[in-house]
């Protein structure tokens, strides 16, 4: 299974320092920036073709009307379904390792951090919250609007139960 460090690191460099407005129109100059091909754009997102080197080189961009909320980058193969969790899984947490050590070399200590088998780190930066995510069967790196991401951090509300 291949992870693409230098391609996510160059990525997360990237993002930290674009230009964001979080709206569609920041697909096009990302994309050219980052050397990649916005294929699609529907309502509620659209898919784009990345230039990692993985097994499926795609990024996923999830919006509502204009604004964007963030893209999803796959940045390791995705596993095969004939390929057994016992010789995926530990690849997939060295990758999610190796990863952890060149994005805090890169953006500093993260934010956050969830451990377990669905691991996540995140930097809360001032243009963009970076996002590693480990799922069983592969690693994202996701770019998040801060707004969305502030909208989404909100706790939910209580109610008193009325007797």
């Amino acid at each position: 299974m291949h992870v693409d460090i230098e391609g996510a690191t160059r990525i997360a460099r990237l993002a930290a320092d674009f230009d964001w407005t979080w709206t569609v129109d920041d697909l096009d100059p990302f994309c050219s920036q980052a050397g990649w091909e916005l294929v699609e754009l529907r309502q509620g997102g659209g898919s784009i073709r990345t230039n990692f080197n993985v097994s499926r080189p795609k990024a996923n961009v999830y919006r509502e009307n204009r604004s964007m909320e963030y893209i999803s980058i796959l940045v390791t193969d995705l596993a095969d379904d004939a390929t057994p969790m016992t010789v995926v899984r530990p690849l997939l947490v060295e990758g999610f390792t190796n990863l952890d050590v060149a994005l805090t070399a890169l953006l500093g200590t993260a934010t956050s951090a969830e451990p377990g088998p669905t691991a996540a780190l995140r930097w809360d930066l001032p243009k963009a919250v970076i996002t590693l995510n480990l799922s069983v069967s592969a690693i994202f790196l996701d770019l998040t609007s801060p707004g969305y991401q502030a909208w989404l951090d909100e706790p939910e509300p209580e109610y008193e139960d009325e007797d």
